[in-house]
């Protein structure tokens, strides 16, 4: 009975459940989406290593209107990410490094589970190099460079490690840029039409197996060596990268250092320093400076290995520097260095610990080298105390530009004087403007009464003279100050007649006449300078003349407004000697003042050129008779100011 009635009320349940689903209206029970979604074509991307841009095509489902998607990516090599009306586009890189890259795209919309599209781009399909280093020295080294497709040019260069921090290059794009940016405008300055012959002419860029050799470098300091292959356009008007960067480490290891002693006695008088060396068992040349406690090449105990290294390689960087400037190695060492037994004395900064720091020095390899351990001897200053000097200044003839400055101290003590424009004097204390001069300028020391007349102020300017006591770095007294206005500026009473000039006059027979006078003049002979004197002559007498010579390039490039800017820069006396460059086309410029410091029209001679040689140079007795039989103009106090100045055009012409 219980069983049958189990059956019959099932049975009753189904029966039930089939009545009321037939009485339904029909769709009553059908199912809608109301999901939202975001749905693409494709959500993996398979690309080559080439850039390119990408379209992928989008719906979305039960979306909210005016509302799209907002994709990104955090990929740096994913850029111009849009999106709008179905239409997902984005742009992707070369890849340039020889393994294959992956990243995502998140994809996000309001109540939509976010989307990834997986981007994978393919390993660039590169030229490859091996590089081999075949031998070195301290100063030079050989490379091998073995391309894997010969048929292709490749760039190939030597770096400093350091040039690399300085520039902030940190990517194969960014060294790139930084090669094409120099390599474009050496092109562009020699109008090379055919891009690849010149760079394959000038050694830029290099085709096959190659070995190079690689000078001038300097031991103990990180170099890289790094390749890249090229490709030109049809045009051969420009290039790009084709290949990944290949690169190796170079170090060139110094030679083993001697044992060199030096007896250096050291004595002091307040802030004076008087050095006496004697070599031991060293005959060549050697180099002595002074570090300043506080320096951080400043030391007081004996010289390790690493102190070594880091004397070498600031004597390196020095060398590096002159020998850019022109000076040859041979050179440089008779410029700097002492040899022998030596006596100096020099001022130095008031009760300060100093560390006298001597090594021998050698060519090796071509290059002037540290050959000894560094000797490091200590001593310190004395003391300076405070000084009741009184100091008289005294402003005659201030005009327009000129003025006769006189300064008169009470005792034959050290000071320093400086010309300031009066709107840069701070608005505070004696004891602070002391302490502004000598944070922002280099002050010269004085002693006993100073004349000096000033020639390049500026018309209608206020000014302050600002002196106090100075000795071995210490103020020793209180500020005495003299503020003067000049005039306004008005029609010069004076101009320029001509200027007579005469050589070419060898450099090397002017300093066999007086070594001290004209100390190293034959080195410059041997780089192809020579001499040359000149003489000024005005409509009205006056001290203040200006002129020089300028390359004729230079007046066309720069023009003669920043010619004559430059030129009034400079005093010179009446008459003046002056050096040129062998073969180089030159004119003379001059301008002068009336007494009240107006300037006149520049003067500006035809073009001339000297070609120096044996049978040209003129009798030195000749230049030396106009340079000494005239008197030497007086030394002049400079107007300092903390605003930045033009860099000054005369700057690349060797005086």
């Amino acid at each position: 009975m219980r069983t049958t009635f189990r059956l019959f009320t099932a049975f009753a349940t189904i029966m039930l459940a089939v009545a009321s689903w037939s009485c339904k209206p029909s769709g009553v029970n059908d199912v809608v989406d109301t999901t939202t979604s975001v749905k693409f074509d494709q959500e993996v991307v398979d690309l080559g290593y080439e850039e390119t841009t990408v379209t992928l095509h989008y719906t979305i489902n039960n979306g909210i209107e005016g509302i799209d998607i907002v994709a990104s990516s955090e990929a740096e090599w994913i850029s111009e990410i849009d999106a709008a009306n179905g239409t997902l586009t984005f742009r992707v890189a070369e890849n340039q490094d020889v393994k294959a890259r992956e990243t995502k795209l998140r994809v996000t919309y309001p109540n939509a589970d976010t989307v990834y599209i997986v981007v994978k781009q393919a390993e660039f399909d590169a030229i490859t190099f091996e590089l081999e280093v075949t031998a070195n020295s301290s100063t030079s080294c050989s490379t091998l460079i073995k391309p894997s497709n010969e048929d292709y040019a490749y760039i190939a260069y030597m770096a400093e490690v350091d040039y690399f921090l300085s520039a902030q290059i940190t990517t194969a794009e960014e060294l790139f840029q930084d090669d094409y940016d120099y390599y474009m405008a050496f092109a562009k300055q020699w109008e090379a039409p055919l891009l690849k012959e010149f760079f394959l002419m000038n050694y830029i860029a290099y085709q096959g197996e190659y070995s190079i050799e690689w000078t001038g470098m300097v031991p103990d300091k990180e170099y890289v060596l790094y390749v890249y292959a090229i490709e030109f356009n049809e045009a051969n008007d420009d290039y790009w990268m084709a290949s990944p960067v290949t690169y190796q480490m170079v170090t060139l290891e110094s030679g083993e250092l001697t044992e060199v002693d030096f007896n250096v006695d050291v004595d002091v008088n307040g802030p004076n320093a008087t050095y006496h060396i004697a070599p031991q068992n060293w005959e060549g040349h050697y180099y002595l400076t002074i570090y300043e406690e506080g320096d951080y090449m400043y030391r007081n105990t004996p010289a390790d290995s690493d102190y070594s290294k880091l004397i070498s390689s600031v004597w390196l960087d020095m060398m590096a520097e002159l020998m850019a400037s022109g000076y040859a190695p041979n050179q440089i060492i008779e410029l700097v260095c002492l040899q022998g037994d030596e006596e100096y004395s020099e001022t130095l900064k008031g009760d300060t610990n100093y560390a006298l720091v001597i090594y021998a020095v050698d060519m090796v390899d071509g290059m002037p080298q540290v050959v000894s351990k560094p000797q490091i001897v200590n001593f310190t200053t004395e003391a300076i105390g405070a000084s009741d000097m009184t100091l008289d200044i005294k402003v005659e003839n201030k005009y327009v530009r000129v003025a006769d400055v006189t300064v008169t101290p009470s005792t034959n003590e050290y000071y320093t004087v400086a010309i300031v424009p009066f709107s840069e004097v701070p608005e505070s204390s004696n004891a602070e403007i002391i302490d502004w001069l000598n944070d922002n300028f280099a002050m010269d020391s004085y002693h006993g009464e100073i004349f000096s007349h000033l020639n390049t102020l500026q018309p209608e300017t206020s000014y302050s003279i600002l002196a106090y006591g100075y000795y071995g770095g210490v103020v020793t007294t209180d500020l005495f100050r003299y503020d003067f206005t000049t005039d306004a500026e008005s029609e010069c009473e004076n101009g320029v007649v001509r200027v007579d000039y005469d050589g070419p006059y060898s450099l090397a027979e002017l300093e066999a006449y007086d070594p001290d006078y004209f100390y190293n003049y034959a080195m410059f002979e041997s780089m192809g300078w020579y001499a040359m004197w000149s003489e000024i002559f005005t409509e009205q007498p006056t001290q203040d003349m200006f002129y020089c010579i300028y390359s004729a390039q230079e007046v066309s490039v720069y023009g003669e407004e920043a010619i004559f800017a430059d030129l009034v820069s400079y005093p010179c006396g009446k008459t003046q000697l002056l050096t040129g460059e062998n073969g180089k086309l030159y004119v003379m410029c001059a301008v002068c003042m009336d007494y009240r410091g107006n300037y006149s029209e520049m003067w500006i001679s035809e073009p001339f050129m000297y070609n120096y040689d044996a049978s040209t140079k003129r009798p030195v007795d000749e230049i030396i008779e106009k340079i000494f039989g005239s008197s030497a103009s007086s030394k002049s106090l400079k107007v300092l100011s903390t605003k930045p100045a033009a860099q000054p055009l005369r700057a690349a012409i060797n005086r």
